[in-house]
């Protein structure tokens, strides 16, 4: 198998792990070509360790930094020059061996465009494209720039153009052989933007996210000691930015906040990560400080210490609650659900979180005021041990959903 994937393990993306995940248990010799990014030292560590790591051979090219200008918008004309080139080399590295199967991912999205320069010379491999949120019709995209910085109002479209064009996703949906999805909603919202949706839903795969069992970076996660204090610790680790509105939710701790005296000796919410200029403002007009405490971005070890620390964990999603289907799933999920403690999912019941709670058995779902209340108060109140299967949640069970 050739693998363009932009950028690969060990640079430390939940895309590139994605992207290792789907791949290391094939069966096959898989030559990568990707942008060389900054190691992590615990992915590499792990990798040492894993015995599907040998079947990897990767060959680096450009820096990722400078050919994907999303945190260095200055960089946009070298980065362009880079990803033609990229996509010019893919070619060329893939005419070297006589390959059956390419693999191309969705972030960076000039994988899927070298994936569709080399299916065009060479129409008989076989293209699978791996996605991992929608471009085409992405709300994300449609982001009001009105109250931000002029810094920013550069960067994001550039952000954009380099990240999230629409062409990346129609170059691989219209021509590769096999669709990589990680949820029905996630497939469903992207083919339905498609004249010929209906016919690309027969080519598609669904491969849901997973841990690696043997990695101690998840084996921490199945061997925690369980932690319980005296003050209940609420923990949300990720950004909460454009759809990840909390306004509700800040309503109903407001009034919680009114109606249970000293609810900040009983639940203390923490967050970990960008949040808004907006949100922080309400959090002090309402009197929040105590209860709903700011912190910085914190390294993915740290996250993990944090999430073993915590009585419960706390999951804002993506809220589109006029659109029959939200496609966009957090990774953080598979964390969750693997450390078995109480989550309060502040989800729509058209998202991917929602479903999968509800099927783990978690019934403290919903992104209305009064619905965040009454599971707010059901957290306070009740000490519930989740036991559910992992089963779904590793790796290895997906072994032959690719190439059986």
């Amino acid at each position: 198998m050739f693998v363009v994937p932009g950028s690969f393990v060990p640079y430390n993306d939940t895309v590139t792990l994605l992207t290792y995940k789907r791949l290391r248990n094939l069966d096959l010799d898989m030559d990568v070509f990707c942008f060389k990014g900054k190691t992590d030292q615990s992915i590499e560590e792990e990798l040492r360790k894993d015995p599907a790591f040998s079947k990897f051979h990767i060959t680096y090219t450009s820096d990722l930094d400078w050919a994907i200008a999303r945190n260095h918008p200055l960089r946009l004309p070298v980065s362009l020059v880079l990803m033609q080139k990229y996509i010019r080399d893919s070619v060329r590295e893939f005419e070297k061996k006589d390959y059956k199967y390419l693999f191309t991912s969705i972030v960076p999205g000039i994988s899927h465009i070298a994936g569709l320069a080399i299916k065009r010379k060479h129409p008989e491999v076989i293209w699978y494209a791996s996605f991992s949120d929608p471009f085409k019709g992405s709300p994300y995209k449609k982001t009001d720039l009105s109250n931000k910085s002029l810094l920013y109002k550069i960067a994001f479209p550039v952000g954009s153009y380099c990240l999230y064009h629409d062409n990346y996703e129609e170059a691989a949906v219209k021509n590769a052989d096999k669709l990589i999805f990680i949820c029905p909603e996630q497939r469903d919202f992207t083919l339905s933007q498609y004249e010929d949706g209906e016919r690309y839903k027969e080519k598609s795969i669904i491969y849901p996210l997973t841990y690696l069992e043997n990695w101690k970076m998840y084996q921490d996660l199945l061997d925690y000691e369980p932690v319980k204090h005296e003050v209940k610790q609420a923990v949300h680790l990720g950004r909460l930015y454009g759809l990840r509105k909390i306004d509700a939710f800040l309503e109903a701790l407001k009034e919680l906040n009114e109606e249970i005296k000293d609810l900040d000796r009983k639940i203390v919410f923490h967050q970990y990560s960008e949040i808004q200029k907006e949100d922080v403002q309400k959090i002090r007009e309402y009197g929040l400080d105590r209860l709903f405490i700011v912190h910085g971005k914190v390294s993915y070890k740290e996250s993990i210490d944090l999430m073993k620390e915590a009585d419960i964990l706390v999951l804002f999603d993506t809220l589109m609650p006029k659109e029959n289907v939200q496609p966009y799933l957090p990774s953080k999920i598979v964390e969750y659900l693997m450390l078995k403690k109480a989550i309060l999912g502040i989800c729509d019941p058209n998202s991917p979180s929602y479903r999968i709670l509800k099927e783990y058995g978690y019934d403290t779902v919903g992104s209305q005021k009064e619905t965040i209340k009454a599971n707010i108060i059901r957290l306070l109140n009740e000490d519930k041990n989740y036991d559910h299967s992992l089963t779904k949640l590793n790796n290895d069970h997906y072994d032959k959903v690719l190439i059986g």
